[in-house]
């Protein structure tokens, strides 16, 4: 009986003690603990640093949307790569008005709406 309420509580997430309800952490049983502490023990990125992992995957984005790698992309392209901000947003970013953004005209503009 208490495996069966012990694989339960695992399975809820949560144990009941008379009227109070505690918060249990659920657990992969094949995942050794002190490997399960390692990976939510992760330092939180912040400020500059975090700033720099933003503008990398932005830039992986934009860059995965340039298909004819050409350093600039269409509304067309940005729209079929999931960049639906800068396909809304493609006329203000496109200041010269050629049809095409560059990273450097999308991180102006992100700036300016600071």
């Amino acid at each position: 009986m208490r495996r069966w309420l012990a694989a339960l509580i695992l399975l809820c997430g949560r144990a009941h003690a008379g009227d109070e309800v505690q918060q249990v952490p659920l657990r992969d049983p094949w995942v050794p603990p002190s490997v399960s502490r390692a990976a939510s023990v992760a330092p939180e990125t912040r400020g500059a640093a975090l700033q720099a992992q933003v503008e990398r995957k932005l830039r992986a984005s934009f860059e995965a949307a340039d298909v004819n790698r050409r350093g600039s992309i269409t509304r067309e392209e940005a729209r079929a790569a999931g960049l639906g901000f800068v396909a809304e947003h493609f006329e203000r970013i496109d200041v010269r008005g050629s049809g095409r953004v560059s990273f450097e005209d999308l991180k102006r503009y992100l700036d300016a709406r600071r």
